[in-house]
């Protein structure tokens, strides 16, 4: 081989090497790249969402400041208002916001969280807030509910397959949609939500132990038996068995709507029905609907089981259902049914509250309603009152005083402890995107 060819070929695996190691360089940098687009992109998003449930919070908390007129209670909620605005600051600072409009939520964040801070040093000193820091509140709020409605109509629109970095322009961040759509125009309006069912302790499974259930053990047969005497003249299938916290048998039982039901193995007890889909028919009415929840309860044997809380979609009726003795309400042996208005049948149910709660106790106090009503703020108008028995919010359970209130356009669920007075929970009726629900 001469020294020409030498030389070429020399260069040629130079060249060829140098290409190589450029096309690695170049793929590392693509891999890079999206990594850290990927990166940053997660970032966004967390802190978009979490900023979402910051205001979200602010506006449920600031709107129960309004409701409660304990100390105690006043400070817990001033306390969350203020972390959750130094959470919601860092949160709306870590997005590609424009200026002008960072600052506008700052601002607000800022206001709130300072404001509160300033009424829970007064807290501490054993000041309650006065009508005028309550007039404050209520300028501070609606200007979180302007911007939580705008917040909520931008999420509302995203796409599945949003990504912050596609609606971004770097270079006039004013100009981006996602900047953009974080504070429209002046909202006047909220949307009309769909509706879920939720209500009072309606998850109160508070015993590790189940405590509701017959000392007893029934076979298949008798499973069955008791089935049949409720659902008269349908087939029923046994079709298995289930374990865990609760040990079942399971059937289908067929109707115009196929419910898939399970049955106790201790105690016998109808735990749940499941649904496959819904029929039609002539409509019922909603006072119906919770007359056939009421009277489905009876006739399993759950007497003196009542309408505590109802909502309906569709011609679909959810019914929470609880023990009312000698005027007293027993949120812990919660059952919620399910009522199909247009087959004016019963197509769920859901009673592991009651399986596991249910005992044998009655309501104890050391003072009088009217004596805890004075412990009310007297923002509030109360529309109704109630005994109950509630879960406790550590452990256990108590007998409270149940105070329904308004106050403007909302609705509140206030508990004072029937022996030491003190407010003990504080639910407020929340229209969600969702539908309506007590937080």
């Amino acid at each position: 081989m001469n020294k020409t060819c030498k030389t070429l070929t020399a260069l040629t695996i130079v060249f060829g090497s140098a290409m190589v190691i450029f096309l690695c360089l170049f793929l590392s940098f693509l891999t890079s790249s999206n990594n850290y687009k990927t990166q940053l992109e997660n970032n966004y998003m967390k802190s978009f969402y979490e900023m979402v449930d910051n205001i979200n919070s602010l506006e449920v908390d600031l709107s129960k400041i309004v409701a409660t007129n304990n100390i105690s209670s006043q400070r817990e909620l001033l306390s969350g208002i203020y972390e959750t605005c130094m959470i919601g600051v860092t949160n709306v600072n870590n997005l590609p916001i424009s200026n002008e409009k960072l600052t506008e939520i700052n601002s607000l964040l800022n206001t709130a969280g300072g404001f509160s801070y300033s009424l829970l040093l007064n807290n501490y000193k054993g000041e309650l807030i006065t009508e005028t820091d309550y007039k404050q509140i209520e300028d501070i709020y609606d200007s979180v509910i302007s911007l939580r409605y705008d917040i909520n109509q931008y999420v509302s629109r995203l796409k599945y397959d949003y990504n912050i970095l596609d609606e971004i322009n770097f270079k006039d961040g004013s100009g981006s949609e996602f900047s953009a759509g974080i504070i429209g125009s002046e909202s006047a309006s909220k949307e009309t939500p769909t509706l879920i069912y939720d209500g009072p302790f309606s998850d109160s499974v508070i015993n590790k132990e189940i405590k509701g259930l017959e000392d007893r053990v029934c076979s298949i047969e008798e499973a069955k038996q008791y089935l049949s005497s409720v659902f008269v003249d349908k087939d029923i299938e046994y079709i298995g068995d289930t374990s865990g916290k609760f040990e079942t048998y399971n059937f289908k039982v067929y109707g115009s709507v196929e419910l898939y039901v399970s049955v106790t193995k201790k105690g016998c007890m109808l735990l749940d029905i499941n649904a496959l889909g819904n029929g039609q028919g002539k409509a019922i009415s909603i006072e119906d609907g919770i007359a056939l929840a009421e009277g489905f309860a009876n006739s399993l044997g759950f007497d003196n089981m009542y309408c505590v809380w109802q909502q309906q979609t569709g011609s679909i009726l959810y019914v929470n259902l609880a023990p009312i003795i000698n005027r007293v309400i027993y949120y812990p042996d919660l059952i919620k049914v399910k009522v199909d208005l247009a087959l004016s049948s019963v197509v769920g149910w859901e009673a592991v509250n009651y399986a596991t709660n249910h005992i044998d106790r009655s309501f104890s106090s050391s003072l009088g309603i009217l004596d805890a009503l004075e412990n009310i703020n007297p923002l509030m108008t109360v529309i109704e009152r109630n005994l109950c028995i509630i879960p406790d919010k550590f452990v256990g359970e108590l007998s409270a005083y149940e105070f329904i209130c308004t106050w403007e356009k909302y609705t509140y669920y206030i508990y004072i402890d029937a022996n030491t007075g003190e407010e003990v929970n504080i639910l407020r009726v929340v229209d969600t995107s969702n539908g309506q629900l007590l937080i």
